[in-house]
């Protein structure tokens, strides 16, 4: 059996309507399941928001130790903008 600890927690007078609607609704059994499952969510996401962050980290020390030189956004979006001009002009010929 999971090891449990009781919180108290205040919540807003809406979100409180909301939690007790999913109960009534039978959405969930109890209060205390729509908060857990509410927290096992946001843990789920918090966790993968670090794994992003992780790699976002490891691919900018990549990209740094690289040594590719810097180009400005600017100049990338013009690039883009002018390659995607061609190709629709390319289309267009045909």
């Amino acid at each position: 059996m999971i090891k449990t600890e009781t919180l108290t927690v205040d919540l807003p007078v809406e979100i409180l309507s909301k939690v007790r609607g999913a109960v009534e609704d039978g959405e969930y059994r109890s209060d205390n399941d729509v908060v857990s499952d509410a927290l096992m969510v946001w843990a789920s996401r918090r966790g993968a928001e670090t794994e992003d962050t992780e790699w976002l980290r490891h691919a900018w020390q990549q990209s740094v130790e690289d040594g590719a030189p810097y180009v400005p956004m600017e100049e990338v979006m013009d690039r883009l903008e002018a390659k995607y001009k061609a190709i629709a002009a390319e289309q267009t010929e045909v």
